[in-house]
């Protein structure tokens, strides 16, 4: 007979060695993470990965000083500053400029990391914004109302400069 703790009690000691395995070393992709997982005696799938990345809030930074945009996984409350929120650590971390023109906001970002940001923008609900589009490293946020822009601009801004 199953109970949800039998049922849950591997799905947590698996999430925990995870987390372990992220904070022991830099960890690039799903399928390293898979491996590292089945050396450590666990049989996974993409889609278990996946499921536990999504639910243990992991993100995807750049490495400091990588070449050619080599990313790796971090808990989202790993050492530095405390962030608000996922979109207030991914701005912080990621964002490089911050541009506005009537409706429209362009955010300059690392290659590779445009995508992640605009994510984070939309995961974040905010009401002014009607959505964004995330190309390589450019997003492109578009509000609602132009009178909002200065407003919008300055949350953008004021989260980066908190970690300047």
């Amino acid at each position: 007979m199953h109970t949800d703790t039998a049922l849950t009690q591997p799905k947590t000691k698996r999430q925990r060695a995870i987390l372990s395995l992220i904070a022991a070393r830099p960890v690039r992709s799903q399928d390293e993470l898979a491996m590292l997982l089945e050396t450590q005696g666990y049989e996974v799938t993409q889609a278990t990965i996946s499921r536990d990345i999504k639910e243990l809030g992991l993100m995807k930074v750049p490495l400091k000083g990588g070449i050619g945009g080599q990313f790796k996984y971090v808990e989202p409350s790993s050492g530095g500053p405390m962030f608000s929120s996922r979109l207030h650590r991914v701005v912080a971390e990621l964002v490089l400029g911050v541009r506005g023109s009537v409706n429209q906001i362009v955010l300059r970002t690392p290659p590779g990391s445009a995508m992640m940001v605009a994510g984070a923008i939309d995961s974040a609900g905010w009401a002014e914004v009607l959505g964004t589009l995330g190309g390589d490293d450019t997003v492109l946020v578009i509000i609602e109302k132009p009178e909002d822009l200065p407003k919008i601009v300055q949350r953008f801004d004021d989260m980066r400069a908190e970690t300047e």
